[in-house]
């Protein structure tokens, strides 16, 4: 008996975790609306990988999508059968036994396999995560608030801003809907001036623009983002990036760079000052340690993305503030994407704190499973 790996397999995820209302003051509701993610068909059919050892041990990793799973049970699993859990360099040389190795969903499959792994291999040994990668630096994280689920245009808008500034969050992203609606820039310009009205000249303002602008209105954007000390524009993609260095204005990205060479071409090209790395989606927490040392040499802090919270959080503990300042914390898809943890990570004065115990996060254990036997 050890750490040989036994099974692999998915299950489905439980409805656990706190909802929304639950998180946030009740007077914001009204402002809330249906955060898009939540459509996507990858929330309707949430699953979580789980990986057994012959000792009995299992570790967790939630939540993956249908088209995740079928990847991890079909093409990983197999593959990972009768390993030792504790020997994991090998998941380098870790491929999907189909044709394609690349794009979105392979490496969410990788990511899911690593995580879960490193859930097993914590609990196996008895000691947290960070201690298993070098230690801790820190006892708590700050987190910096997505306020993507609320209407910019509601009347309660501002006072969710001043809200979240007053509750001490590291800095708040806001989507501004006005190329999309065929609106003016002076539109988007107007809601900027309410959102920083609300939240006074100190506080972090920050703008995901999700590759939404052209060129012309993102050249009319630039002085009321300079005008409002906007301190990073998110995923401004096709707009030159040397227009808003011009006006000190950082641009963000990373978080759709699943691929290594695509993290790479981005972290050299020059033209991001934020690096988004996310452990979900780009190979794990090893991967993302590897590219956020190569960000810290390239002057670039990281301020990692939140499909899985409690990793981004082990991510951001392994190293300095400097390096990494803070992780996402998304005010209204956070709920659902901790549905199946047994105690959510929710943020206090703005921060989180960092895991001590074995695991990556406190999954649901779900006793049903059709997994594969060691043959």
């Amino acid at each position: 008996m050890g750490s040989t790996i036994t099974r692999v397999d998915t299950v489905p995820v439980p409805a656990l975790g706190k909802r929304v209302d639950e998180t946030i003051p009740a007077w914001t509701l009204p402002a809330m609306r249906t955060p898009r993610a939540q459509d996507w068909p990858d929330n309707h059919t949430r699953r979580a990988v789980r990986i057994d050892a012959d000792d009995g041990t299992t570790g967790f990793f939630a939540p993956v999508g249908a088209a995740v799973a079928s990847l991890v049970t079909e093409q990983l699993g197999p593959g990972l059968l009768g390993r030792d859990a504790l020997a994991w360099r090998y998941l380098d040389e870790l491929r999907l036994a189909g044709r394609h190795q690349r794009g979105p969903h392979a490496r969410m499959a990788l990511s899911a396999v690593e995580l879960a792994l490193w859930d097993l291999r914590s609990r196996l040994q008895g000691r947290s995560v960070t201690d298993l990668l070098g230690g801790a630096r820190r006892e708590r994280v700050p987190v910096y608030a997505t306020a993507l689920g609320f209407d910019i245009d509601h009347p309660l808008a501002g006072d969710v801003a001043r809200w979240i500034a007053e509750s001490g969050f590291w800095a708040q992203k806001w989507r501004l809907p006005g190329f999309a609606q065929g609106e003016s820039p002076r539109t988007d310009a107007a809601r900027l001036s309410v959102l920083r009205d609300a939240i006074g000249a100190q506080a972090r303002l920050c703008v995901d623009v999700t590759g939404a602008w052209d060129r012309s209105y993102a050249r009319r954007m630039v002085p009321a983002l300079v005008e409002h000390q906007v301190e990073w524009v998110e995923e401004p993609a096709g707009i030159p990036p040397q227009w808003f260095a011009d006006a000190s204005i950082a641009v963000a990205g990373g978080e759709h760079d699943v691929d290594t060479d695509d993290q790479l071409r981005s972290l050299c090209s020059g033209d991001l000052q934020v690096w988004q790395p996310d452990p979900a989606w780009n190979g794990g927490l090893v991967p993302s340690m590897r590219m956020t040392e190569l960000a810290a040499l390239h002057g670039l802090p990281c301020c990692p993305h939140g499909t899985s919270l409690p990793s981004a959080v082990i991510l951001a503990a392994l190293h300095t503030a400097a390096a990494i300042p803070a992780v996402e914390y998304h005010l209204t898809l956070e709920p659902l994407r901790q549905g199946g943890i047994h105690s959510p990570v929710i943020p206090t004065g703005g921060s989180v704190p960092v895991r001590r115990t074995p695991g990556v996060a406190d999954f649901a254990h779900v006793p049903e499973m059709s997994g594969r036997d060691v043959g």
